[in-house]
């Protein structure tokens, strides 16, 4: 496969007049005069200069700096990590004090479970993803811009806490009543609380993005059964994030509610529960265990084969074993509370469960190890890494699997034995999985390699270190060394365990940066990489390294697991642009391709296909480059920050700013639907689509709907918790509340659904005086519905101070209240631009968006009436 095998032809089409004065960067020939190549450089280049670099969102760009932020989070938290095991190494150590050995292993472990570890999968994933599958972008690149800032900006919120000399103190997990407001009085769990919120946000956002470019943006003929092992791994880990870090928001927002404003949630005098905090946290921090593994497989799945010369052992079963991870680590949260005092017929259930989750994993290690055996490996870097993963993780799942057992587990709990345990899967599980991924790929995106002889020192020295700092760790818990202490007793016998794993810790240290002074060194002065160093087997390979802007000009065609060891022409060359048919026929599709890369070039052009069979569906315009994203994620974390402080001002004009920047992110830039657009629909048989597309509008949209209803399950299974805690409901003999109010909003919201309904079919039918009459309808029962329940919850006979049922009633109607409002505000923001013309019946991607939310909200609403209001008179 030669490097020239993606890059477009010189044919010229015709140029929009808008376009027509437009140079390319660095040439002064007009836009009339320039190849396609440069034609599309031009359209897919992000902006120069200062505030170019703001709105930049080329997904390499993006990708890039997503790991490289995660990257020094997670050097920040390997010297947390370092200074603790300076003050571990000699018993009765003075080095540290208690309170800032607390801090170090909050920071610690807050750093690497939500600064580093998913962000930097996260950042792999918008960074090779669209080259993967076989696509031009990102389906929401403003939303990768907006993830990353978000990302950034809470991660340095963080650790401003220690300039405000309030760092957080509770560890990672931060357990009530510890992290209440009675036992950590002050903002330092607020900083906790807040700035990783922005965090877990960040998170969210990149996942939605990468569930739809997966599902919706692979290259034709791609179908569920041909992707990558590494699309199926990502894709995994983003719906695990969606049903995982959304507990947690609410979890902490519920956590932050007792401490601010004296709501009773995890208060047993008041009806509520710290095991609710436990359950909360870990219904999010088993799975958030699996969210970086299952990632770091997908990586081992496309190294193993590339540097065993064959293809993956047991493809189908690798899948089966990804997904049966997925579903099963959400079952698994109780394994993390074992000595909490539940009753003994659930722990049999966690503990079966916990053991299960070993028979997937074993599935991949099988197919790797039996990939590697039937192969010819060649022991590059990135395959010393992937030995390295195969080495440490098997020891960590066997002892995984031994605390499973509870009896064992009652012994070895909060001792030193499970810090080996988890460092073993996540450093080990994780970490030499990201540094194989990096040698394996950075040659793509920086056109050199990593050096060889400094990448094997790195390894080795990681290796090393990573075994001499984390194996000594069994035997102290073993020794009964208890988690969390900042000391021990010299008679303890801890002192040589504790110093080789201070040796060891160091070793691991100096890997990483002899890494670090191998990118920096190979980046001058690397070997050129060529476009396909490793011989690799997948779409990626097939551009130029570095590739260009647009990465495809014309898009591949895919109808083997591995296209390029396998579509080979009938001259024994490899063809990625051509189905499997006989020679000399042509298809559409491939007409389609060929077409697509000479036309459109006035706009950033990518193509929708189907979520199973990959068949091509539709071609929209992607957004281009914007400030507002950037300005959205500054005044989120402006928010958060500025709540830490109680600067409520702050928090409202913050507010604004944001919704501003949501009303300026998403303000229209409509291009005209010309000629050329419905000839090559008509040509090609295929929707284009220059203002957005509407299949992507759709499941975006109905990704945030799943969201919202995953945050309101959060809420709900917090009620029926405390519903459990309490056998008087309501307690205190509050009174039933009152059905007339909630009942006449209720069917207010129902009517708006209906209304709803009409206003879109009338829009399919080009009657858009009847949709826009139907939008405001919409509004007014909207808003009518809004004041009646803000009437209703003025006149409760409790406020949400008084107990744990008040608190969850008023949390979840709040809830409700907040979608309703977004509901009408973006009925409003459609409103205006339909009175203005803007929407067709052809063109109206913004309406139907907003129905689907109204529909949404209507269902939610549906669910918390029946259980608020009308279940405790059942009870």
């Amino acid at each position: 496969m030669t490097s020239t095998a993606s890059q477009p032809t010189d044919a010229a089409p015709s140029v929009p007049e808008h376009m027509s004065n437009l140079k390319v960067r660095a040439s002064d020939r007009p836009w009339d005069q320039l190849t396609t190549a440069e034609k599309l450089e031009q359209v897919w280049a992000d902006p120069p200069g200062v505030i170019g670099w703001f709105k930049a969102l080329q997904n390499d760009r993006i990708g890039v700096r997503i790991m490289s932020t995660a990257f020094l989070f997670f050097v920040a938290g390997g010297i947390n990590a370092l200074l603790m095991r300076v003050q571990l190494a000699e018993a009765e150590s003075t080095f540290l004090t208690a309170q800032r050995y607390n801090e170090l292993f909050t920071m610690h472990g807050s750093t690497m479970m939500y600064l580093f570890a998913v962000p930097m999968m996260e950042g792999f994933a918008i960074l090779i993803l669209p080259l993967i599958l076989g696509n031009r972008e990102m389906p929401f690149p403003r939303l990768g811009v907006f993830s990353w800032f978000t990302f950034l900006l809470g991660g340095l919120l963080f650790y401003s806490s220690f300039i405000a000399g309030a760092v957080p103190d509770t560890g990672w997990f931060a357990y009530a009543p510890l992290s209440g407001p009675e036992y950590s009085p002050g903002i330092a769990m607020d900083y906790w609380l807040l700035a990783l919120g922005v965090a877990e946000v960040a998170a969210i956002a990149a996942g939605v993005e990468i569930i739809l470019a997966i599902l919706r943006m692979r290259a034709p003929g791609m179908s569920l059964s041909r992707m990558p092992i590494y699309a199926w791994a990502m894709l995994v880990m983003a719906f695990s994030i969606l049903f995982a870090f959304t507990p947690l928001i609410v979890g902490s927002l519920l956590l932050e509610l007792d401490r601010r404003i004296g709501t009773q949630f995890f208060n047993p005098q008041a009806g509520g529960s710290p095991v609710l905090w436990q359950h909360i946290f870990w219904i999010f921090g088993h799975p958030e265990v699996y969210l970086q593994f299952i990632p770091a497989t997908g990586i081992v799945s496309m190294v193993v084969p590339i540097f065993s010369r064959r293809s993956l052992a047991g493809y189908t079963w690798v899948v089966i074993a990804l997904v049966a991870t997925g579903f099963l680590s959400f079952g698994l949260w109780v394994h993390h509370m074992f000595t909490v005092g539940l009753p003994q017929i659930s722990m049999t259930f966690f503990a079966a469960a916990g053991m299960m989750i070993g028979i997937p994993a074993g599935i991949q290690i099988f197919a790797w190890i039996t990939t590697i055996f039937t192969g010819r490996p060649v022991f590059k870097v990135p395959f010393l890494f992937v030995i390295g993963f195969l080495i440490t993780f098997v020891l960590g799942g066997i002892t995984g699997i031994m605390v499973s057992a509870v009896p064992f587990d009652w012994q070895v709990h909060d001792s030193y034995f499970v810090v080996a345990h988890f460092h073993y899967v996540l450093i080990g599980g994780v970490t030499f999985p990201i540094f194989a991924g990096i040698y394996h790929w950075a040659p793509k995106f920086t056109g050199r390699l990593l050096d060889e002889r400094l990448g094997k020192l790195h390894f080795w020295l990681y290796f090393i270190g990573f075994n001499v700092a984390f194996f000594p760790m069994h035997i102290s818990g073993f020794l009964g060394m208890p988690r969390r202490v900042y000391t021990y007793q010299e008679e303890m016998g801890l002192d040589i365990y504790n110093l080789i794993s201070t040796i060891g810790a160091f070793v691991l240290a100096l890997g990483v940066a002899v890494f670090i002074s191998n990118w920096f060194y190979s980046r001058r002065n690397g070997r050129p990489a060529g476009d396909n160093p490793w011989n690799g087997d997948t779409l990626e390979w097939a551009t130029t390294s570095p590739p260009a802007n647009y990465g495809f000009a014309r898009l591949p065609i895919v109808h083997s697991r591995y296209p390029l060891w396998e579509q080979v022409s009938s001259s024994g060359e490899v063809d990625i642009f051509e189905e499997d048919h006989e020679p000399g026929d042509t298809t559409n599709t491939e007409r389609l391709l060929q077409a697509m890369s000479e036309w459109p070039l006035r706009w950033r052009a990518a193509l929708i296909t189907g979520a199973v069979d990959g068949e091509p569906v539709e071609i929209f315009r992607v957004s281009g480059p914007s400030i507002w994203p950037a300005v959205a994620g500054v005044a989120l974390v402006t928010v958060f920050g500025s709540e830490v402080f109680a600067l409520h001002w702050l928090t409202i004009l913050g507010l604004l700013v944001f919704a501003a920047a949501l009303v300026g992110w998403h303000w229209p830039n409509q291009l005209p639907y010309t000629d050329e657009e419905r000839e090559f629909e008509e040509k090609y048989n295929i929707p284009v689509r220059p203002n957005g597309s509407l299949t992507i509008g759709r499941w975006g949209m109905a990704l945030a709907i799943l969201l919202l209803g995953i945050a309101l399950s959060s809420f709900l299974f917090s009620y029926f918790y405390i519903r459990l805690e309490n056998p008087i409901w309501p307690p205190e003999n509050l009174p039933l509340p009152e059905l007339v109010r909630p009942a006449i909003a209720t069917a207010l919201m129902l009517l708006a659904g209906a209304v709803t309904w009409w206003s879109v079919n009338n829009v399919h039918k080009g009657n858009l005086g009847r949709m826009r009459l139907g939008l405001m309808l919409v509004f007014l029962l909207g808003a009518g519905a809004l004041g009646i329940m803000i009437w209703e919850y003025l006149q409760l006979p409790f406020t949400w101070q008084l107990n744990a049922y008040a608190s969850i009633f008023w949390a979840i109607g709040g809830y409700m209240l907040l979608l309703l409002l977004v509901a009408l505000g973006m009925n409003l923001f459609v409103q205006v631009w339909a009175w203005q013309g803007l929407y067709t019946e052809l063109d109206n991607a913004a309406v139907q968006n907003s129905a689907l939310f109204v529909y949404g909200v209507i269902a939610f609403w549906i669910i918390s009436f029946g259980i608020l209001y009308l279940a405790p008179r059942f009870t």
